[in-house]
């Protein structure tokens, strides 16, 4: 009895290249991107003496990132948050509006991709040539050209491992380190470990994490619509198809423009024939459109068969209606969240400060017949200098506060407390309620930190004063 699977067997794409428009604008967005990834990790940013001078740098034994002028601490987490979210939804707007774009011209397994299929050209050759050399029997040369091909991969990966790496110490430092071998494992295992998930990803998997690893390509189908951008093949321009040119010219009945060149299958870097209509494999990267155009101006026909449009203008139903319900709710929320950001930084205060309670004993009676109560005061100088806070309690009538080990006061009698930037500092700190505005049962109370200078920022604290 025969079997069927239900599994195909994968095949290697040999994707062609083909110049065009898409292919260089692809080309100049990569370079951009590529840059910044590789080149962040040198720009050095002037900082107050102590702190590191790496523009962006995640210092993770720190609990700090650096971007620029901005320093984000455990605290800001939600801030992290709230940037996640914002580049979920950015990821939903520009997937309604423009289907797969991302895929195509920012996703950074297609960047690498893309890079690892440039030298596989440089060294093999184009399509026919790598194709022949596959097939061809083991020889001195081929075994040469794979060789060299594999050791630009390894370059490129461990280059790409190596940079990651960077970000999370000071890149200069992190060098001298590998290079003598005194780095710390973290970042040694972490550097090979990205060096061989980039050498397998880009070099071997290719167009199968695209169509079988990313849950991307599964979902994104949900958010398309009539007017959703893709690429696509107008058959009623193409079909029927005919490619021998003598019998184009003899057939009396209506042919279409299609030649049936297979151009646009070659170049395809997820190996799909953009003919058979809309697939979730593909990645919207218009290398399809390039070559279809290139072979379309040297046969002299005026027909575009593939482009970006939607379904509604290939239904015929009037022109793209660029603003619509999902559009404006996804551009709301973004707005929303983006501009949550934006208030958050401009509102941030550099301060943070907890108070806690002692709770043994939870209030300690004193000899003139007043309650004190005892609390541990953390403050936290997020600002890249020292800083002197005032620190100052309310909430109950005739409430006093004093520090342990503070002699310095304002001319109020407020405590000066000091703390060293980016540091944590702990204070002792006592609270009295006089005897004669004591009364029974806990009290809320409201603790003041508030900076010397204008920098420092200023914050409340609520906590609870005990009494019998």
């Amino acid at each position: 009895m025969e079997t069927t699977s239900l599994y195909a067997d994968w095949k290697k794409i040999y994707p062609r290249h083909q110049e065009g428009f898409f292919r260089k604008l692809r080309y100049r967005i990569y370079g951009v991107e590529l840059a910044i990834f590789f080149l962040l990790p040198w720009v050095r940013w002037e900082r107050p003496e102590g702190m590191p001078n790496q523009a962006v740098l995640f210092d993770l034994p720190g609990r700090k990132f650096y971007i620029f002028d901005l320093a984000i601490w455990p605290q800001d987490i939600f801030l992290l948050a709230f940037l996640l979210i914002a580049a979920a939804i950015g990821l939903f707007f520009m997937t309604a509006l423009a289907g797969r774009v991302f895929c195509g011209y920012m996703c950074m397994q297609t960047i690498w991709t893309d890079w690892f299929l440039l030298m596989e050209r440089l060294i093999e050759g184009n399509r026919n040539a790598r194709l022949n050399l596959d097939r061809s029997p083991m020889s001195v040369n081929k075994i040469r050209l794979k060789l060299l091909k594999h050791a630009s991969w390894l370059l490129i990966s461990g280059w790409t491992g190596l940079t990651f790496v960077l970000y999370f110490s000071n890149a200069p430092e992190m060098i001298r380190q590998i290079v003598t071998g005194s780095a710390p494992f973290p970042a040694l295992f972490t550097m090979l470990f990205l060096t061989a998930t980039t050498y397998v990803m880009a070099g071997l998997a290719r167009e199968q994490v695209c169509i079988y690893m990313c849950p991307y390509a599964r979902f994104q189908g949900v958010m398309f619509d009539e007017d959703t951008m893709i690429v696509a093949y107008h058959p009623e321009l193409g079909e029927p198809r005919e490619s021998n040119r003598r019998k184009r010219t003899e057939m009396k009945e209506r042919v279409g423009s299609c030649i049936d060149c297979d151009s646009c299958v070659t170049v395809c870097p997820t190996g799909i024939d953009i003919r058979n209509g809309q697939q979730y494999e593909c990645i919207t990267c218009g290398a399809c459109i390039d070559a279809c155009d290139d072979v379309a101006q040297k046969v002299g026909m005026t027909d575009r068969l593939i482009r970006y449009t939607s379904l509604r203008e290939m239904r015929g139903d009037g022109k793209t209606r660029w603003i619509r319900g999902r559009i404006l709710v996804y551009a709301t929320l973004l707005t929303i969240f983006l501009g949550g950001i934006v208030v958050y930084l401009a509102r941030h205060v550099p301060l943070d400060f907890t108070v806690i309670g002692h709770r043994q004993p939870l209030y300690i009676l004193q000899s003139d017949g007043s309650i004190q109560n005892n609390y541990t005061v953390r403050v936290l100088n997020m600002t890249e200098t020292g800083q002197t806070y005032t620190l100052s309690v309310s909430g109950l009538p005739g409430i006093t506060l004093t520090v342990a080990a503070i002699n310095t006061h304002t001319s109020e009698g407020l405590p000066l407390l000091t703390v060293p930037p980016g540091s944590v500092t702990p204070y002792t700190v006592y609270v009295r309620q006089k005897q004669q505005n004591v009364e029974t049962g806990r009290h809320e109370v409201l603790f003041t930190l508030k900076a010397m200078s204008s920098t420092g920022g200023e914050s409340n604290y609520k906590s609870v004063f005990m009494r019998p």
